[in-house]
């Protein structure tokens, strides 16, 4: 999580020493300011609603860690990659993310190929660093709502403009191949 990042607009800080053993739940939802300044970082159109449950907790398997798990709620609107309209999504996401004090992570260049498990893309996200004992559990679910969104929002019934047909100088330009017949000549 970075400082200048995503979420800073939906901010909800929580004391590390709070925690008990049981863990601590969190219940949050954005107010209009927030949902617009979100809708304006991630650029889309809108962020219409945005709820989340969660529960930060010790990691009992590692000393000094801590995980925050939830769910996130969420309707956004974006524009459709094909009409440029609006569209309204429902975005629905579990997660769960690990946290370790700032002096307990190695940085990814210090790594040594067999420590290297972030090139396993099954493997477990690296951990985030805990700050001034404190996590930022609304950057976390800004962080989470932008990883969830639909990359290419497309309306039902969106599609290319009846009678569309792309000329054959752009298909060229388009082609893999008419840019290696161009290398050919060369």
């Amino acid at each position: 999580m970075s400082k200048d990042g995503i979420g800073n607009e939906f901010s909800h800080i929580v004391e590390l020493d709070r925690v008990g053993p049981q863990g601590l739940p969190v219940r949050l939802e954005a107010d209009a300011a927030a949902l617009k300044a979100l809708a304006r970082q991630m650029k889309i159109l809108a962020v219409l609603a945005l709820k989340a449950e969660l529960r930060v907790a010790v990691d009992p398997a590692l000393s000094g860690h801590f995980r925050v798990s939830g769910r996130l709620e969420a309707e956004v609107e974006q524009t459709c990659i094909t009409s440029l309209e609006p569209v309204r999504q429902q975005v629905s996401e579990a997660f769960e993310r690990l946290f370790a004090p700032t002096g307990g992570l190695k940085p990814v260049a210090a790594l040594t190929e067999d420590e290297a498990e972030w090139l396993d893309p099954d493997a477990e996200d690296p951990a985030d660093p805990i700050e001034d004992g404190q996590i930022d559990v609304g950057a976390v679910v800004a962080e989470e709502l932008a990883l969830g969104l639909d990359p290419y929002p497309r309306k039902p019934d969106a599609g290319l403009p009846e009678g569309y047909k792309p000329d054959a100088e752009e298909v060229a330009q388009v082609s893999p191949f008419a840019a290696l017949a161009k290398l050919k000549k060369d």
